[in-house]
């Protein structure tokens, strides 16, 4: 069994599959799908340390919202 599902919405979503056996339901599958938008690359990048032994500190415009859970690596 296949279907499709359209999300129009952003953030998180959960689709179960059931059965109906003897009146009942019975959950037999499920999955979470969080929907946004990709992130955008990051601009206006600045790092700043204090010392030769200091931990930098980075600040950065995200750009917009994504909706889902996003982190963020500078190397």
């Amino acid at each position: 069994v296949s279907t499709k599902f359209l999300v129009h919405t952003y953030g998180k979503h959960m689709f179960t599959c059931k059965i109906v056996c003897e009146y009942k339901k019975k959950l037999i599958c499920g999955i979470d799908i969080e929907s946004g938008n990709p992130p955008d690359e990051p601009s206006n990048v600045s790092c700043i340390q204090y010392g030769t032994d200091g931990q930098p500190t980075c600040t950065w415009d995200k750009g917009r919202l994504t909706y889902i859970s996003t982190t963020y690596v500078i190397q």
